[in-house]
């Protein structure tokens, strides 16, 4: 059932990341899956449940760039910062290579405005980002780790935004790691 479950989230993402929300619908999403119609149905009966499952492995295809990028510091009680910012750099880069998977999660983001179910599943993933940053920065901001966390996700996040769906061309990963270097606040980068 799980199995499943991923298969319709992947295909919904997919649908969303190639065609934009207009071309979320249920057909669409079997399309995708390699099923037949009204395969998706019991799992995700509205459109709203079809978005949620997006969603959903937007995030999960998300953590598992972010587990691969800082997997080199994971452990560590207190990171060197040339390694925080390295990570960090990594983590923008990849991410910025998955242009369709930005797109589709800052869609999905953007419809969560407009229904509870999402904008909650959108603070949820964003609260265990924030947690996720945190200890990366606790011996730079020790008395205000969680803040300066969420901000640093926050202006990641934009930078991760600005180079996927709105500039020409990606920056250069040492413009990138000298921003991050000024987002976390370190001197130099």
């Amino acid at each position: 059932m799980a199995d499943r479950r991923k298969r319709f989230g992947e295909a919904a993402l997919e649908v969303v990341s190639n065609g934009g929300l207009r071309a979320l619908t249920h057909r669409s999403v079997d399309e995708a899956a390699g099923l037949p119609p009204g395969s998706v149905n019991y799992y995700a009966p509205t459109r709203a449940k079809l978005e949620a499952l997006a969603l959903t492995e937007a995030y999960e295809q998300m953590y598992a760039i972010a587990i691969r990028t800082f997997g080199p510091i994971l452990d560590a009680a207190d990171p060197p910062t040339e390694l925080v910012l390295d990570c960090t750099t990594d983590f923008v880069v990849a991410m910025s290579a998955e242009t369709g998977l930005v797109a589709a999660r800052h869609a999905l983001v953007v419809e969560s405005q407009f229904d509870d179910v999402l904008r909650e599943q959108v603070a949820t993933n964003r609260t265990a980002f924030v947690a996720f940053t945190e200890p990366f920065v606790r011996s730079k901001a020790p008395d205000s780790p969680e803040r300066t966390a969420e901000l640093i996700v926050a202006l990641v996040e934009g930078l991760i935004q600005q180079q996927t769906l709105v500039a020409a061309s990606n920056f250069h990963r040492s413009m990138i790691r000298a921003a991050i270097a000024r987002i976390f606040g370190f001197q130099g980068g």
